[in-house]
């Protein structure tokens, strides 16, 4: 059933206070649905009347429903959490693996410069380079 603005208007109780914002939808075949919100919404236009409308329908007919709609919305932002932890832990293996692979290759220029006479003892050691990690 497909329900449409129909009207909007203030309800007052006993006391002459505005009680509730009654919000009538209806329908092509002559149905009408009235919804009460707060008082305070009569000042809401009426398409955002109408959707706060639908949302107590909606609210009130499938409460398990609107529910497990937040949990799949939940469910998809933590799979898209999980796949961007993935890609960051690859990018960083494949870092550390590079960090390893350069760490290699200067080590071995620097015991090629220290066979060579070109690094002393002294030098080795304030380059820290064997160093336990």
């Amino acid at each position: 059933m497909k329900l449409e603005y129909g009207s909007k208007s203030q309800e007052y109780d006993a006391s002459g206070t505005a009680s509730a914002t009654k919000v009538v939808l209806i329908n092509p075949d002559g149905a009408s649905v009235p919804i009460f919100l707060s008082p305070d919404k009569i000042e809401l236009s009426n398409t955002e009347l109408l959707e706060l409308a639908l949302e107590v329908i909606y609210q009130e007919n499938f409460p398990q429903r609107a529910e497990n709609e937040k949990f799949n919305t939940m469910g998809e932002k933590i799979a898209h959490v999980d796949d961007a932890v993935d890609k960051v832990n690859a990018v960083a293996q494949e870092v550390k693996e590079l960090s390893e692979t350069s760490r290699g290759a200067f080590l071995k220029v620097m015991m090629k410069l220290y066979e060579k006479g070109v690094l002393t003892d002294e030098e080795m050691e304030e380059l820290g380079l064997f160093d336990e990690e």
